[in-house]
């Protein structure tokens, strides 16, 4: 591949970016995300693998159900951090020096596309399935413990896997011609997990916003409820509301640029700006230990365990 060919984003960086003074200010930013997404898998990997050893090794962490969906969620934010933060990171290096090393192979192109959708998809879903239980137990809260068992939300977990494995498929860059109409079918249905994380997202917290200010008004009357929600659950919900806020603020800007490259092939200005959003979408696998660990008392005391080898 010669460095003519508009297949490589810096060419299409360079035509967008005709003038020479914003060639100059283009490469410092890009230089700073090459280095950020060098040093997202710290957090994305380390963060999560101590969660899910956490997870394993004290039994009292598997006790409680929610917890099952917290591990599904590591599992996705450490496979991020381990197969496709470092592929982008050599991708966007390779196109700061002008060599599109990793667009050249077809293989790689397609790995680091089918797992991207496939790993993101799976983080929606998770985070679905956490508002809903943390819905279930503020709103539901004497049918929590019939209602949320382990048996169910491992076959939730596993449905939203099963789910987000088929439907990455449509980020696969080398499918036969053939079959461009199934691909179209999948990349219809594949928007289900980021509409299914807006409409739970907006449907479980108004509800449960009012659960709250009741719950409020009934603590300064002392007229609590006996059996009601816990201080301890409007807290983890709190604790959900905030990852579902990040994944908010690193997503929508690379929806909006995905969708606009799909409708128009040619625009220069967003493929120029593509790795920029792509690194912030990612962002959310390397923030989510962090928001664990800062929000739960719990989860830092056993990974603390975790660290000191007890």
């Amino acid at each position: 591949m010669n460095t003519s060919d508009l297949n490589c984003p810096l060419d299409i960086t360079n035509k967008f970016y005709s003038s020479p003074h914003f060639r100059r200010f283009y490469f410092p930013l890009a230089v700073i995300n090459c280095v950020i997404d060098g040093c997202l898998p710290i957090t994305s990997v380390g963060g999560s693998a101590l969660l899910i050893v956490a997870f394993i090794k004290f039994p009292q962490l598997r006790d409680v159900p929610s917890n099952f969906l917290l591990a599904s969620q590591a599992v996705s934010d450490l496979l991020i951090g381990l197969l496709v933060q470092p592929l982008l990171t050599a991708r966007h290096v390779s196109f700061l020096l002008g060599k599109c090393l990793i667009t050249q192979s077809i293989f790689w192109k397609g790995f680091t596309s089918y797992w991207s959708y496939a790993l993101l998809f799976a983080s929606c879903l998770n985070i679905c399935l956490i508002t809903i239980d943390r819905y279930i137990c503020i709103v539901h809260s004497l049918r929590y413990q019939t209602l949320v068992t382990d048996e169910r939300v491992i076959k939730a977990i596993t449905v939203s896997w099963l789910f987000s494995l088929a439907f990455a498929i449509q980020g696969v860059p080398f499918l036969p011609e053939t079959l461009t109409s199934l691909k179209t079918i999948v990349r219809v249905f594949s928007v289900i997990p980021p509409l299914l994380l807006v409409f739970t997202t907006f449907f479980c917290y108004s509800k449960m916003a009012k659960i709250a200010r009741r719950h409020k008004r009934q603590i300064q009357t002392q007229m609590n409820v006996i059996q009601g929600p816990t201080e301890q659950d409007f807290q983890s919900t709190k604790t959900t509301l905030l990852m579902v806020g990040v994944i908010f603020l690193c997503y929508v800007p690379a929806v909006i640029v995905v969708l606009g490259v799909y409708a128009n092939n040619n625009l220069a200005l967003l493929e120029a700006i593509k790795p920029f959003v792509i690194t912030l979408a990612f962002l959310t696998s390397s923030i989510n230990p962090l928001v664990y660990y800062v929000r739960s008392r719990k989860i830092r005391r056993y990974v603390w365990k975790v660290l000191k080898c007890e």
